[in-house]
């Protein structure tokens, strides 16, 4: 008997043991990320942290499109265009975004109905406080009304090739990876040559081709009668519905970042975030109107709009 009091003892001191240090465990997770909270805090953008876009008709209008990065800091009607599928634009602000209650962020575009090029909007915290998204600082999802439909696709990669000189420069070469298939294919510009005749493939960057990983959305353009017609999504993208807005937040899409998902798409609980990226979700190319390129022009902070 006096074992068995022994053996319960000391499996006592162990569960007891163990929830100590699970209570510690907790204690520090909720101490790792302490939101930037700034008392003189803009609601707009102040700093874009990168620009990457896909081939697009808007590209290649300077002698360097990175230098035009920073045209969405602000309250600007200045835009980036992001080219197609994969190509994606991250920013962030003077301070954390509050995860409040309702919708939180506003990105504005150019969207009009019949004309949706939806953009799939992601957010990241400093972790580290370092004011930079680092390799260990994860991206979260927010997701959209087409994140779990069957026709939605996770985890695409899609590389584009740079034409050679002697190619045609509106022609631009993909291949697209999904659950271990490939698809080769041709994304055609040369309707659009007429008011763009530039090269499509982004000339600054140095490599020969790039690569975009991330949701592609199922097309839903219609054609009638010769005209396209880009057809917005329900809810949960950028350059989508923002028409239906009216006053400040005329052409702004609407964010909660309640609806943040991890890589598996399990609902993660944020307090605040610090960085949004915003990336092209479809791989549409639409005749002479050119690909079905999202389009940023300034993103806020909703809690701070009317302040």
């Amino acid at each position: 008997m006096k074992y068995i009091k022994y053996f319960v003892a000391v499996l006592l001191l162990i569960l007891s043991l163990g929830s100590c240090q699970n209570t510690n465990d907790e204690v520090e997770q909720e101490n790792i990320y302490k939101p930037n909270e700034n008392p003189n805090a803009t609601p707009w953008i102040t700093e874009v942290l990168d620009f990457s876009p896909a081939p697009g008709q808007f590209l290649n209008k300077v002698d360097n499109d990175q230098d035009t990065k920073d045209y969405i800091v602000g309250d600007t009607y200045t835009f980036l265009s992001l080219g197609t599928f994969g190509g994606s634009v991250s920013f962030k602000f003077d301070h954390s975004i509050m995860n409040q209650e309702g919708n939180d962020l506003a990105i504005y575009g150019n969207p009009f109905e019949g004309s949706s090029e939806p953009g799939i909007v992601m957010v990241c915290q400093d972790l580290n406080g370092n004011g930079y998204p680092d390799d260990n600082e994860p991206w979260y999802q927010l997701k959209g009304s087409e994140y779990y439909k069957n026709e939605t696709k996770h985890h695409v990669s899609v590389t584009y090739y740079r034409p050679s000189a002697t190619e045609d420069q509106h022609l631009i070469k993909y291949k697209k990876v999904y659950a271990g298939n490939t698809e080769e294919g041709i994304l055609d510009f040369t309707p659009v040559i007429p008011w763009h005749p530039q090269p499509m493939f982004p000339s600054f960057y140095q490599e020969n081709e790039i690569t975009f990983t991330g949701t592609l959305l199922e097309s839903n353009v219609i054609v009638d009668d010769g005209i396209y017609y880009n057809k917005a999504y329900d809810w949960g993208y950028a350059d989508n519905k923002g028409y239906e807005q009216e006053g400040k937040l005329r052409a702004a899409d609407l964010f909660d970042i309640s609806n943040a998902v991890d890589d598996n798409g399990k609902s993660v609980d944020l307090i605040a975030i610090d960085f949004v990226k915003v990336y092209t979700a479809t791989i549409d190319i639409n005749g002479r109107i050119g690909e079905r390129s999202t389009e940023v022009f300034k993103a806020a902070d909703l809690s701070l709009l009317d302040k």
